[in-house]
């Protein structure tokens, strides 16, 4: 019985350890991402790099920055900004076991998501909302590319569902810097 009650106590603990770091870094997201604010003006980030526009949406990165869950990193980080404002993130994945890490990591966060497969484009969407900030995780079935995006949805409304997505997976590219 005593062995049991100390069993109890530590799962306890362990639980709402690991409850405070979700909601740690869940309010991180929920102001922005690795420090840079949802809806902040690109002025505020001199650090930021051009890479090109299609229409409002000027696509930005920060080279020598990259992107942690758990124990992997991941380089390939660009920001989207709609008329000079922070509306997404995307992070390109190149392996399978980074794409498994970050989806544990996304369900031990967010919670189990909503999953949608599309025959036409070979597209299979996974997806959580999180306060104004809607996360995809995505892969290509054919050509074996994934991305995980977040999009500010204050801003993602403005600009159209259908154009976000005409601009980030356009056939040539899945991710914002493939050619």
């Amino acid at each position: 019985e005593t062995i049991m009650r100390k069993y109890h106590i530590a799962v306890g603990i362990i639980m709402f350890i690991l409850n405070l770091g979700t909601v740690s870094a869940a309010a991180e997201l929920e102001d922005g991402f690795m420090g840079y604010k949802w809806g902040e003006s690109i002025s505020q980030y001199p650090e930021l790099t051009g890479l090109y526009t299609k229409g409002d949406v000027t696509f930005y990165s920060n080279p020598g920055e990259s992107y942690t869950v758990d124990d992997i990193t991941v380089d390939d980080v660009v920001y989207g900004f709609y008329q000079g404002s922070l509306l997404a993130v995307y992070i390109k994945i190149d392996a399978p076991e980074t794409y498994d890490k970050v989806m544990q990591h996304m369900k031990l966060k967010y919670g189990l998501p909503d999953t949608k497969t599309s025959a036409k484009d070979h597209l299979t969407t996974i997806k959580w909302k999180y306060k104004d900030v809607t996360i995809k995780l995505k892969t290509d079935e054919i050509g074996g590319k994934m991305k995980l995006a977040f999009y500010y949805r204050p801003l993602s409304r403005d600009l159209q569902k259908d154009q976000i997505d005409e601009i980030s997976e356009t056939s040539y590219r899945f991710f914002p810097i493939d050619k």
